[in-house]
Parts: C-alpha cells; structure tokens; sequence
C-alpha cells in the first residue's frame, strides 16, 4: 500500500504538469515566487480590505499543497490519535465524514494518514468535500485507485460557496456524517464572516445527535472566537479543547517529496494551533 507521502507526491506530479510553463527553471521560478505570496497571503487573514485568497491558479494550488497540506494532515491525524471519541469513528464498518472548506486535501488525508498506521481493514470511509474551488476536485479523484488501501474509501467532491445558499442548500447526505472537520477554514472565510455564517449554522444546527465536530486553525482568538460563538449557539458540546504547538517528523516527507524537497525546500513543519473537538448534543 502507498504511504500517504507518495500519494502526496502523485497529487503534486500533477498539480506541477497542470502549471502550463513549457521550461522548467521558469516554472520553478513562479513557484517558489508564489511560496512567497501565499505566506504574505496568509499574514493578512484578518484584513478586510483585502480579497480572500483564490486557488483558481494552478500555481496556487501547487504552492498550497506543497507548503501546507502536509503539515496539516499531519495535524488532523494527531487529532485523531489522541482522542478516543475520534479514533472509535475509524473502528466502524461504514463512516461518512465532511470535510468543509476541505479542497486542499488536509482533512481527508489526515483521515487516511490515522487509518493506514492503525492498522484498519473493514472500514468503509466516505469523505465528503465541500470547497468553492472546483479544480481541487481533479487533485483528490484518484486518491481510492492510488493509495490501493485494505479499506474501502469513496471520495465525493461537491463545489460549494460558503457565501451563496444556492451552492448549499440542497445538499442533504453530507448532513448524517459522523464527524466534520474544519482545517484552517474559518480563517479563510473570517473576511467575510457576515456573508459565511448563514452556511456554518446551517450545518451545526442540522448535524444528526450524536456526531462529531473538529475544528483546527490558526491560534487567534479572532477565530477561535468566532467558532465558540457559532458552536454554542449551535449546541455543541465540549470534548476537548486547547492551544498547541503541532510539529510533526520531517524524514519521511525528506524522503518521499523528492525533487520538490530539493527545489523549494522545507515545506511548513510547525504550527501554533488552537483546536476543538465537539459534539452535538
């Protein structure tokens, strides 16, 4: 079976030949360009007068997989390791879990990252994805052919804008899964909280009894705030809850990212985190 670095590595061989640069030093040359503004990006999460960030590039796509998707599967996995409510959903034979804002790949790799080194066989996994950007789609297609695990997993993407009930409101099977993670989403929506917060009581308020939420983002309490807010008024309940700082092991990621490793070096290993793991009561 592909560890989950190889698959990554598969996903970002594609994402690379979708960056329609006939020369490669060019090529590398606007990706590691792109590094660059997507970190200055990601610095003003919180400035309005700026426009969210938009992943219809390639070049984008490519720069976030390599630079964050790693680290942050990494983190929704140790999430799971170390919270038995979360680890008992991957001991079922069917579980269904939406991934909202979930385009990159970081949830539903962290996912499949906690299952592969747990050993699991009989599981049937199936991961909804919610992300505006369509093209994210193409990335995790193949994810069930490639990763050839002993369990079963059925990706489903659904492009979907927090900020337009049209996009949303139809969807109905994504509402009975059993867990529903939040990686680094609500910083990205913050600029337009008032336009996504329709979207996310929607969802909090319609979750069946019983399911799980998990929420991980940036350490600000300008979002971690926000998510209090909306799971209180929602109903949810505390599990568990905290700040942290998250690293993970650089040796097989050395390893297995390759030639992008020697190109653009590290990608992020380390990450001041708040996080939530909650229930609907």
């Amino acid at each position: 079976m592909m560890t989950l670095m190889q698959l990554i590595k598969l996903v970002l061989d594609d994402a690379y030949k979708a960056i329609h640069v006939a020369d490669e030093a060019a090529k590398d040359k606007l990706i590691s360009e792109e590094l660059k503004t997507l970190a200055m990006e990601y610095a003003s999460l919180t400035d309005k007068t700026t426009p969210p960030i938009d992943y219809s590039d390639p070049l984008k796509r490519f720069a976030y997989i390599y630079k964050y998707t790693v680290a942050h599967a990494d983190y929704i996995m140790q999430l799971i390791d170390n919270c038995k409510d979360l680890r008992s959903l991957f001991t079922r034979k069917h579980v269904e879990v939406a991934c909202l804002g979930g385009g990159p790949g970081s949830d539903l790799l962290g996912v499949l990252k906690h299952m592969i080194q747990a050993g699991s066989k009989d599981t049937c996994l199936t991961c909804y994805i919610f992300d505006k950007e369509r093209a994210w789609g193409d990335s995790w297609s193949d994810v069930a052919r490639s990763l050839d695990a002993p369990f079963r997993v059925f990706p489903v993407f659904q492009q979907m804008d927090v900020t337009d009930s049209s996009s949303w409101a139809s969807y109905e099977k994504f509402l009975r899964a059993d867990l529903f993670t939040l990686s680094y989403f609500l910083s990205e929506v913050y600029k337009i909280k008032t336009q996504a917060e329709p979207f996310f009581n929607h969802c909090f308020s319609r979750m069946k009894r019983g399911s799980l939420l998990l929420f991980i983002d940036n350490n600000s309490s300008v979002f971690y705030n926000w998510f209090d807010f909306l799971a209180k008024q929602n109903k949810l309940a505390e599990i568990k809850s905290a700040t942290a700082t998250f690293a993970f092991s650089n040796d097989e990621e050395k390893k297995d990212l390759g030639v992008y490793f020697n190109k653009f070096g590290w990608p992020k290993r380390q990450s001041d985190v708040a996080y939530r793991i909650m229930r609907k009561e």
